[in-house]
């Protein structure tokens, strides 16, 4: 027997060439990153994943931590606002007025000084409703020596607005008698006697006593 006849027999022989080779090579990485791609999405959702949760966690700790500032802000004790004073007149409906204001004018020239307490702010263009005014004369410098004693004062009260205005009649004048002052708070207090004011219809308006806590000007 022959070789050409061996070969017959058996058939063609298969010689791998170079190409085939190469063609395997470049379908095991295309197959290598074609796993690559189809594992990056899993991988890139489980590092989501955890950066959603340490942001929501840090998103958390954030919140915690600003809600202690703020209820420390708010525990701090605040500034107490300025007192603006008061006037509480005891007539058959009482008068209350959140504010007043009492100021010594100095004179001069050896003439007696102006002590007024107003339940507005002196120079006021308006002068709000209900509304007091007290007037007297004094030797008095100052308010905090005004402590202890006692002025006959003219008082003028609109009980509301566009109310006729009540005074106390002429020659009689209506007692204020003064406490300690407060140098912190830069305000005194005092004390009305009763009286009965007559207004210019002649209607009397009774007061049973009155209260003042007023702001000192000037001090």
């Amino acid at each position: 027997m022959n070789a050409i006849s061996l070969v017959r027999r058996r058939g063609p022989t298969q010689i791998s060439s170079p190409n085939d080779s190469r063609w395997r090579h470049r379908r095991a990485r295309w197959l290598a990153l074609a796993i690559c791609l189809v594992a990056l999405p899993a991988c890139s959702k489980e590092k989501l994943k955890e950066l959603a949760d340490t942001v929501q966690k840090e998103g958390e700790s954030l919140v915690k931590e600003s809600k202690k500032m703020t209820d420390a802000l708010v525990e701090t004790a605040e500034e107490p606002l300025a007192e603006t004073g008061k006037i509480l007149l005891k007539t058959p409906e009482p008068l209350e007025i959140d504010q007043a204001v009492v100021k010594v004018h100095v004179v001069g020239d050896g003439r007696k000084h102006s002590l007024q307490i107003t339940s507005y702010p002196p120079g006021a263009e308006r002068t709000p409703a209900p509304a007091v005014f007290l007037h007297a004369t004094t030797d008095v410098e100052t308010v905090a020596l005004l402590a202890g004693k006692s002025l006959p004062c003219n008082m003028f009260v609109e009980p509301r607005a566009g109310a006729p205005i009540a005074r106390n009649p002429i020659g009689h004048p209506v007692s204020v008698t003064f406490e300690s002052m407060n140098m912190q708070e830069k305000t005194i207090t005092a004390t009305i006697d009763a009286c009965t004011l007559i207004d210019s219809n002649d209607q009397p308006l009774a007061i049973a006593g009155g209260e003042i806590l007023a702001v000192v000007e000037g001090f």
